[in-house]
């Protein structure tokens, strides 16, 4: 049996599915796999490794669909010389390959130096890492956000959080870009596919969201429910228009899943290009109380 067919069994596909049911599935595998760590946390690790392997195959199918779609398109630009394609294909790779030769050479010289610096930078990054101070809270912003002005650094967000928290002290912070769910675009198909793919790798403590985010997993168990802090803690400090609900698809029940705080003058503080912000806590987190806390501090000072 090769690979590429047990990839496909992996995800319980037929090798002819499309690339938009090879999406459904792996999206259907994670929230399955969410909700069986929640009904067997003692077997969280082992259900957690079976995913990674379903990931694995994920990962794989795509890659052979990227190598068919270069073989098609070698194909079209070879196909001409009919019996004498890969001959004609073999002469031009090797006219490009002496004609680059030097530069080549150059630039695998580049290549190592990058590498052992990279080796370098990493060991650092690694010592730094072990000498900062634990984790207080990992917070995921999902959806059409950016921060202020429009880098990667992501350290201003993080030290707004941590002079809002003065006892805390680290917070880290991801911006995973979720697009529109109904765009044709394939940038935005690939742009899903990614945000997909770090979704069933990360870990967060707790998930900022946009309306389009929410609709996506806002109810594949991803974050847990919150009814019992709605009818305790946070009673008086929500209406019921702060309460973001959505339809557990497992029991048909639905279910509290995020509340609104972009209401709080907090929100404004943060350097971040945001329309909503819903806050949910991911199931399972170790960090639920400290998450809660975000959330419960948000609506006091909406007050």
């Amino acid at each position: 049996m090769d690979q590429l067919k047990e990839a496909y069994e992996r995800l319980g596909l037929p090798e002819d599915a499309t690339k938009e049911q090879l999406d459904d599935r792996y999206t259907l595998l994670m929230r399955q796999t969410r909700s069986h760590q929640r009904r067997e946390p003692d077997r969280a690790e082992e259900i957690e490794a079976e995913f990674a392997e379903i990931t694995k195959a994920y990962k794989f199918i795509l890659e052979e669909e990227n190598r068919k779609a270069l073989e098609e398109m070698n194909q079209k630009r070879y196909g001409k010389y009919k019996r004498f394609a890969g001959t004609a294909e073999k002469t031009d790779h090797f006219f490009r390959y002496y004609k680059f030769h030097v530069l080549g050479g150059i630039a695998l010289v580049g290549v190592l130096i990058y590498i052992v610096i990279s080796i370098f930078n990493h060991q650092a990054e690694k010592e730094r890492l072990a000498s900062l101070p634990p984790v207080d809270l990992e917070v995921m912003f999902l959806g059409s956000y950016m921060s202020q002005d429009g880098g990667q650094d992501l350290k201003p967000i993080e030290d707004a959080i941590l002079a809002q928290f003065p006892d805390w002290k680290r917070v880290t912070v991801n911006i995973n870009y979720v697009p529109p769910l109904d765009s044709n675009n394939p940038q935005d198909a690939a742009m899903l596919q990614k945000a997909l793919l770090v979704l069933s790798t990360e870990r967060p403590d707790l998930y900022i969201m946009d309306q389009t985010a929410f609709d996506w997993i806002g109810n594949q168990g991803m974050v847990r429910p919150l009814e019992a802090e709605v009818e305790g803690e946070l009673k008086e400090l929500l209406t019921p228009e702060m309460l973001v609900k959505g339809t557990n698809e497992e029991d048909g029940v639905e279910h509290v899943y995020a509340v609104d705080i972009m209401g709080s003058p907090l929100g404004e503080e943060l350097p971040v290009l945001k329309k909503e912000m819903f806050a949910g806590i991911r199931e399972g987190t170790e960090r639920d109380a400290n998450a809660l806390r975000f959330i419960k501090q948000y609506l006091e000072t909406s007050k």
